[in-house]
């Protein structure tokens, strides 16, 4: 009985944390990054960082301790993954596959003012009309993909300024639980794929030992020993012309 209730406060604690919202805001205004983490709908600031206290004095840094140079070590090459035509098409539609698990992902705020300018009246008003042309495109895709609470879209012309304008600013907010399920999708999706490629590349091997063929690695090898051979008999025959 005890173990049971273990067991439920266990799975009841994984829920919680998996529906633990988590986000990130991020805004150009005025040509100024920001940048925040969102946590259980706590902003904490990353950019710009907050202007240091000038009535405090600044901490003295310890000096740092030389570290000895470390002996580099000769890389050994990697291994690359020998994948054919299917098998690309097949990884590249699991990771599609998996990323479309994650679900749609929730948009507290998304504020966007562009006014288009130049010093080309025509090319002004053309970058206008594209810009309208590409937001009206893009929208019915947003709203298939995204949650929107909070929208504040402005676009404008004005044929005073020198460039274009542009402020933006969405705050994206997710569950722990959409990463994780997009992951293992992710995961499971991927490794399916280079098992297959693992034992494609097995029974080749077994093909070619099985007809005599050499393998790419045996080839190299013979081709060395080769070459080893060669260089021996002329230093014996060099020896020899010595003794005599």
């Amino acid at each position: 009985m005890v173990w049971l209730i273990v067991l439920g406060i266990i799975v009841g604690i994984i829920v919680l944390i998996m529906l633990i919202p988590v986000g990130a805001d991020v805004s150009y205004v005025e040509g100024q990054l920001g940048l925040s983490a969102k946590v259980c709908g706590v902003l904490v600031r990353l950019l710009p960082k907050k202007p240091r206290d000038e009535s405090k004095p600044p901490k003295e840094k310890k000096p740092k301790k030389e570290k000895k140079p470390k002996k580099e070590k000769p890389k050994k090459p990697g291994k690359k993954l020998e994948l054919n035509m299917d098998e690309k098409l097949a990884l590249a539609k699991a990771a599609l596959k998996g990323v479309g698990k994650f679900g749609k992902l929730t948009v507290d705020r998304f504020m966007l003012h562009y006014v288009a300018g130049g010093d080309d009246p025509y090319r002004t008003a053309m970058t206008y009309n594209y810009v309208n042309a590409a937001l009206s495109t893009l929208a019915p895709v947003c709203a298939s993909r995204f949650i929107v609470k909070d929208s504040d879209v402005y676009t404008d012309v004005d044929f005073t300024l020198d460039k274009s304008r542009i402020d933006f600013g969405v705050c994206l907010v997710i569950r722990i639980g959409q990463v994780f399920r997009m992951l293992f999708a992710l995961a499971f999706g991927v490794l399916g794929i280079l098992l297959k490629n693992k034992l494609r590349l097995f029974r080749e091997k077994l093909r070619r030992k099985r007809s005599g063929e050499e393998l790419p690695d045996e080839k190299g090898k013979t081709a060395d020993n080769e070459i080893n051979t060669e260089q021996n008999i002329q230093q014996e025959e060099r020896m020899d012309s010595n003794g005599q």
